[in-house]
């Protein structure tokens, strides 16, 4: 199942850069898009066992913009960099880290999808230790 489309790279990058890419590394959107909805369907598996109804919108921009970010590291190893001031990727930067911290924390049960949870958190344990009285009281000896 694919979780975003070429469209949704497209809406991130401009299709200029996509077609930069592209011609390149001919198929390059197709095949990350592929590995990316592959790496995040793997990690939401174990808490969202699919297939889905539909996929949640914030499924689709994480993996939209993962996508989009190792389409342009595909070809550059500027998106990498914030040294200079003029990098242009530093924007797609700030998303992809938002994105990866937001897929962990949906991974860990911290921000909830609206899909139905397999195996939702449990609560913290809690223990009693319960144990018979003494058999024989020998304080008295």
């Amino acid at each position: 199942m694919l979780l975003c489309r070429r469209e949704h790279i497209i809406d991130l990058l401009h299709a200029k850069y996509v077609a930069a890419c592209e011609e390149q590394n001919p198929g390059l959107v197709e095949r990350t898009i592929e590995a990316v909805s592959g790496e995040v369907s793997d990690a939401l598996s174990y808490r969202y066992p699919q297939p889905w109804p539909y996929v949640p919108e914030l499924v689709r921009y994480i993996t939209a913009v993962i996508s989009a970010y190792r389409v342009v590291e595909g070809i550059t190893s500027l998106v990498d960099t914030e040294e200079s001031g003029d990098n242009e990727w530093i924007p797609l930067q700030k998303q992809w880290k938002y994105c990866t911290d937001l897929l962990e924390d949906i991974v860990s049960g911290k921000q909830k999808l609206p899909l139905s949870e397999a195996n939702p958190d449990r609560e913290d344990p809690t223990f009693a230790v319960v144990s018979r009285p003494p058999l024989f009281d020998l304080r008295g000896l």
